[in-house]
């Protein structure tokens, strides 16, 4: 959502996926806190990279003429793959020390 928003208006492919990247991860750390869980972005899952990877999957395709809809299920499903594999097999971004 955050993506379309800033592509409707006319900001700059890479500032549009940094507002849907910071929508979805804001989205997120919301939902964690008000579980009163540790929100996701603060542990070692890939989570933003995730959805930085979907939403350029997102302007590619928007690029070769896909049609929203279709492309919007393409997107989702490719962040929901990562997520699912990163977590299956424990791969998640190096902690700062």
């Amino acid at each position: 959502m955050g993506l379309q928003k800033a592509l409707i208006l006319d900001l700059s492919p890479i500032a549009a996926v940094l507002m849907g990247t910071f929508s979805a991860v804001l989205v997120g750390v919301m939902r964690e806190t008000l579980v009163n869980d540790i929100p996701l972005i603060f542990r070692n899952e890939i989570y933003a990279t995730a959805c930085i990877i979907g939403a350029s999957v997102f302007l590619i395709l928007q690029e070769v003429g896909l049609i929203f809809e279709l492309n919007a299920g393409i997107t989702i499903s490719i962040i929901i793959i990562i997520r699912l594999l990163s977590v299956k097999y424990k791969v998640g971004l190096p902690k700062i020390k």
